[in-house]
């Protein structure tokens, strides 16, 4: 078994592909398990238990129309880039119901995860297998372009002088590689190879997938294109550019290490002191071109801040500034909601009031004052009548007051509520309190008149309101602690 990187998957997946083996190729690192469903050179299924590539994921962050390919597109990948784990063969299982894809489809939608070739490496077609690619939609140019290498220049200067954007024609150059459409080899080591007759290179020279082990080499800028062209391409996707990954010419998949090569190939291009001798204007407008590229790079190049951003630009997710402005705006509507509700109490609309007071109750659940009204809008509607509705409303008042004992409006609503259920006595202690708090209070004068001369008028014993009875109504939808 085969640990590593990505390699040892496609070592694996491309024999398959020679032998015409189908079955499921199994990856696991501990508990973190996925099996990859072969059946032809078709990907039938990719089945994982990690949560983060769960399809309900990608449903609930919008990321494609389709989250069962979304969802296949990360399972893949995240393959490709585990760094560790172990990989089991199982020939002849299989595969459950699913709708199949073209394996190099699948590789190329994930193809920022691919290996690349080395850059020293000279890539040479396979005619025999380049029929894997067929089905792979790239543009005509580029097709041509990886159907005609010869093994003449390194993988750098195939990949800096493509008909595409250098980490498009990279993509392409990982894909034939990994399928076997490409293989590669190194110069300055195939005298030495052929003269050894090694099994590690094929009958030309030339290295089978996986190539020889030797020191990672830094990688070069992107050279500079010599052409007037080529700077107006750059000069308008930098100004077009509607985030950083465009600003860079690079999508969010792609690998951390293209995107600090295409930076260091567009900061080539543009710094300031290649133009040292250019006109003003011409100076004035590559320097505001280097400065976006750099601003680009200062996030994308930072791993953390490239995924704090790529959550927040390519999936939406709001900061925690955005999310507090919101929940701001959201309490400012619920107050306005609050103001007209107020006014079709004083008109005595009191269905109108209550209806007003839920919309606002839905946006800010825990506003005491809109918890407080709409309950008394409640009582209003239901003035008359005994009911568990009337008795929890009653209770979210009475909380609201032990709550902000201080809120002279907590307790005029509490002294109204007891009017409304017959207990003047009750309504009359509570008015009396408000006015303790705030003694000019207009409302609480005239409901104090108002309570004192039915109080004359009606001298027996006011009626208590009822018990609750503990069954849970109407209002608790909307009141629970």
């Amino acid at each position: 078994m085969a640990t590593g990187l990505g390699q040892p998957f496609l070592d694996t997946l491309r024999r398959w592909l020679d032998s015409g083996t189908h079955g499921a190729i199994e990856w696991q690192d501990g508990k973190r398990r996925r099996l990859v469903f072969i059946e032809g050179e078709n990907l039938q299924l990719i089945q994982s238990n990690l949560r983060s590539e769960a399809i309900d994921r990608f449903s609930e962050v919008g990321q494609s129309p389709d989250p069962k390919a979304a969802a296949r597109q990360a399972r893949l990948a995240g393959l490709l880039q585990e760094a560790g784990g172990t990989i089991t063969e199982h020939p002849g299982a299989p595969a459950p119901e699913a709708e199949p894809a073209p394996i190099a489809v699948c590789l190329w939608q994930a193809a920022a995860a691919l290996p690349e070739p080395p850059t020293d490496a000279y890539p040479r077609v396979v005619p025999a297998h380049f029929a894997r690619l067929a089905n792979v939609p790239w543009p005509a140019a580029l097709v041509n372009y990886i159907a005609e290498l010869d093994g003449a220049r390194t993988s750098e200067d195939v990949i800096d002088f493509g008909p595409e954007a250098p980490e498009v024609t990279a993509w392409a150059l990982s894909l034939a590689w990994a399928l076997g459409a490409v293989e590669i080899g190194q110069a300055e080591r195939l005298a030495v190879v052929r003269s050894q007759g090694t099994a590690s290179t094929s009958t030309s020279g030339y290295f089978e997938l996986r190539p020889p082990d030797e020191p990672a080499q830094e990688e070069a800028p992107a050279p500079i294109p010599p052409s007037e062209a080529s700077i107006e391409d750059v000069h308008r996707q930098i100004l077009d550019a509607k985030n950083h990954f465009e600003t860079l010419g690079v999508v969010w998949q792609t690998t951390p290490e293209l995107i600090r090569k295409t930076y260091l190939g567009l900061a080539a291009r543009l710094h300031p002191d290649r133009y040292m001798a250019a006109p003003a204007a011409e100076r004035e407008a590559m320097a505001t071109l280097f400065d976006r590229v750099r601003e680009a790079w200062e996030v994308l190049g930072n791993p953390e801040a490239r995924d704090e951003y790529t959550r927040r630009v390519v999936f939406g997710e709001e900061t925690e500034e955005e999310k507090a402005e919101k929940r701001l705006y959201a309490i400012l509507d619920a107050e306005r909601q609050l103001t007209l509700a107020q006014r079709e109490l004083t008109a005595q609309r009191f269905p109108a009031a209550h209806a007003i007071l839920k919309d606002a109750l839905a946006v800010a659940p825990d506003h005491p004052q809109i918890q407080a009204y709409a309950a008394y809008a409640l009582v209003k509607m239901l003035q008359g009548k005994s009911s568990p509705e009337v008795e929890e409303a009653t209770e979210v008042i009475q909380r609201v007051v032990r709550e902000i004992p201080t809120a002279d409006w907590a307790l005029l609503l509490l002294a109204r509520t007891r009017a409304a259920r017959g207990d003047f006595a009750g309504a009359e202690k509570a008015t009396i309190a408000v006015l303790k708090l705030n003694p000019s209070n207009p409302d609480a004068l005239n409901d104090l008149r108002r309570l004192r001369t039915k109080k004359a008028e009606q001298p027996e014993k006011a009626e208590q309101p009822g018990k609750k009875d503990g069954a849970a109504g109407f209002f608790s939808s909307f009141f629970k602690r």
